[in-house]
């Protein structure tokens, strides 16, 4: 038995730095690449505060520690689910890279989707692939240990397709939502040593938003003309879409700029953005949670008539995950931003939602 310093400290694992991986591939998912997919069921939601665990074996972390990322990947394959009714075919060709880089997670693309039945037409998608091999090898919060990549891929996928079939269910997917494509899987050659093995990615296609996300429009560089009126305005759908969402039975739970598309026509110069566009979307749901899935089944707001008011939603919240499009004195002086949200979501425009279950005081 090893002995314990004498300080009493518990010993610790020492620091980790991912193996060399000479077996490992660079980042395909360019432009120009091109796969068969076929339609997939994807496996139940699982993992977080609100999900089960589901069916996924986690890795040790001891084997986490002695293995290379390509290995872990080849042994743990994605979760196996029963075919889809129907089965679709079809050819993903890239046409432009969204968020692709080795590390990122799940990699993010434009594609032209060819189906493989006669009479069905081509189209335009976002792919959200999956791909344990190109997420973070070092875990997230703590850099100095390894990440499980293989249950974290899983994860998301599932929560996600999770998201965007309730999202479809509920008439938000093509509003405030990106269009559902559905769930796809396809194969990946790899050169292992002398031979050559497939392995299963699974992927989501959803609509590609044409417009720049908030996020993107408070960069300095930006052009944009919209000027505080329509921000706010822009901030105020967001917040009202994202009660009615809470209503409906989703928390996206990722409420930030960087995930909020203003869906202007393509090829909108930033110069000519002076008004709120018509469409505003919300993306990213890989942290969502689709409530009556979970273990603790609907939330007592879906039993009501009316979304909750975004007022209470937000009345302590700093909106800090809008800095830079929010006024800047909201953050020095949190009554104002009070102020805003009563004026935007109280008075008359009070009745559009739930009676408020508790008292609102201005902050001094």
């Amino acid at each position: 038995m090893p002995s314990q310093p004498r300080n009493n400290t518990p010993l610790v694992p020492p620091m980790w730095a991912p193996p060399a991986d000479p077996d490992k591939p660079v980042c395909p998912y360019r432009r120009n690449f091109t796969v068969d997919i076929k339609s997939h069921t994807p496996p139940a939601p699982f993992g977080g505060r609100d999900y089960n665990r589901g069916t996924r074996t986690a890795v040790a972390d001891q084997a986490l520690r002695t293995i290379k990322q390509t290995d872990l990947v080849m042994r743990n394959p994605p979760l196996g689910t029963a075919n889809p009714p129907t089965q679709r075919t079809a050819t993903l060709a890239i046409s432009g890279e969204l968020a692709v880089a080795d590390g990122r997670g799940a990699q993010l693309a434009i594609c032209t989707i060819t189906p493989k039945v006669a009479g069905q037409r081509t189209f335009t998608a976002v792919a959200k692939i999956y791909d344990p091999l190109y997420y973070s090898f070092r875990n997230k919060d703590v850099p100095s240990v390894p990440a499980d990549v293989t249950w974290d891929a899983d994860m998301d996928y599932s929560r996600e397709a999770a998201s965007y079939e309730h999202l479809e269910r509920i008439g938000e997917a093509g509003s405030f939502a990106p269009r559902y494509f559905g769930s796809w899987t396809f194969n990946m050659a790899i050169r292992i040593g002398n031979t050559t093995q497939q392995r299963p990615v699974r992927m989501i296609l959803i609509e590609n938003v044409p417009g720049p996300s908030i996020r993107q429009l408070c960069l300095p560089n930006s052009g944009a003309a919209l000027d505080r009126a329509s921000r706010l305005e822009i901030l105020a759908r967001v917040l009202d879409g994202n009660a009615r969402l809470l209503f409906k039975g989703i928390g996206q739970n990722d409420l930030a700029a960087r995930n909020v598309i203003c869906a202007y026509p393509p090829n909108t110069l930033p110069a000519a953005m002076r008004q709120p566009p018509q469409r505003v979307t919300l993306i990213d749901y890989n942290t969502a949670v689709v409530y009556e899935r979970t273990r603790h089944g609907i939330r007592p707001l879906q039993r009501a008539t009316l979304p909750p008011n975004p007022m209470e939603l937000h009345w302590n919240d700093t909106l800090v995950e809008f800095r830079g499009w929010i006024p800047a004195e909201w953050e020095a002086t949190p009554r104002l931003r009070q102020e805003w949200l009563r004026s935007r979501f109280g008075g008359p425009n009070a009745a559009r939602y739930a009676p408020m279950k508790t008292k609102l005081d201005i902050a001094k």
